[in-house]
């Protein structure tokens, strides 16, 4: 049974919901970037766990060579493992809406989304497992160079 605090509400058949999201870059506590902070002000840690995805390290079209960020994308391979943060949101829509638009992927950018956010299941470190939000990249990644540890951190431990 889920802890209490995961609770978000109840459906008509009696079953809890909750809202929750993974996150593996940017957002992560370590990466102290604002919009972090903004979901961390809406959401509480569940733990640290991973998904099946192979993590890249995107080069910045629009700043090439000075900036970069990771992107995951879903994996057939079960090894292939992103290592991230498990949040429960307390308030979607005080964070969807503008993690949307961080991420690009909300109405108002053009499509194809760079990333799209998706229900994935989430292995924490205790062995639980979860469906939670995560953005996912959506683009070619043939230049992208890959992070097979899964960790972003480990190749950007300065990221803001």
């Amino acid at each position: 049974m889920a802890p209490d605090f995961l609770s978000s509400g109840t459906q008509a058949d009696g079953t809890q919901t909750m809202t929750l999201l993974f996150v593996y870059g940017t957002l992560t506590t370590t990466a102290d970037h604002p919009m972090g902070a903004l979901l961390r002000r809406h959401a509480s840690s569940v733990g640290e766990g991973t998904i099946r995805a192979r993590l890249y390290l995107i080069d910045d079209p629009d700043d090439p060579g000075q900036n970069a960020y990771p992107g995951a994308l879903p994996s057939p391979d079960p090894d292939d493992r992103v290592h991230g943060e498990l949040h429960h949101i307390h308030n979607p829509e005080a964070v969807f809406g503008p993690l949307d638009d961080f991420e690009g992927c909300s109405p108002d950018w053009p499509e194809p989304h760079e990333y799209v956010r998706r229900t994935i299941e989430v292995i924490l470190h205790d062995g639980t497992r979860h469906d939670a939000e995560c953005y996912l990249y959506t683009w070619d990644v043939s230049t992208a160079r890959p992070i097979p540890e899964g960790r972003f951190s480990d190749v950007a431990p300065d990221v803001r």
